[in-house]
């Protein structure tokens, strides 16, 4: 029986190259879908929060989130991004920073643009879940 060979795709083996020797894995899920009619709970930021996003030519791009969700959320960047284009976001929250993939979306205005997840790291998406929760938990009145 022939011996299986993993063939590396080019770009990441430079990338595990600059990084040093051993294995770097992230399990990245699926965003989460809405169910069909229902949509994810959305979280209006009193404050903007800085986000920045790396363009796939590895240019950034700052910005202020606005509103965001499990599945995307609403920034005001320096400058809009051309619908359909994929940038990697990271941003900070009060439970710690979230990355991920992102899709960017037509804008809605001359300075906002919404965006979707394409993929979030377990981590990314239990931290942004925690915040959420956070906010729309129900409280107790004494």
């Amino acid at each position: 029986m022939p011996r299986l060979q993993w063939k590396e795709y080019e770009p990441l083996r430079d990338l595990l190259k600059s990084r040093g020797p051993g294995p770097y894995l992230i399990r990245v899920i699926p965003t989460v879908q809405s169910q069909q009619g229902k949509r994810s709970q959305r979280l209006q930021l009193a404050e903007a929060i800085p986000i920045v996003l790396r363009r796939q030519d590895g240019h950034r791009v700052p910005g202020r989130l606005q509103c965001v969700s499990l599945t995307g959320g609403l920034i005001a960047p320096a400058s809009l991004l051309p619908p359909g284009s994929m940038v990697n976001v990271i941003f900070i929250t009060p439970k710690g920073p979230v990355t991920g993939t992102a899709e960017m979306l037509r804008p809605v205005s001359w300075t906002e643009q919404p965006f979707r997840f394409a993929a979030l790291p377990d981590s990314g998406q239990h931290r942004l879940r925690a915040v959420i929760d956070m906010v729309y938990a129900p409280t107790e009145i004494f």
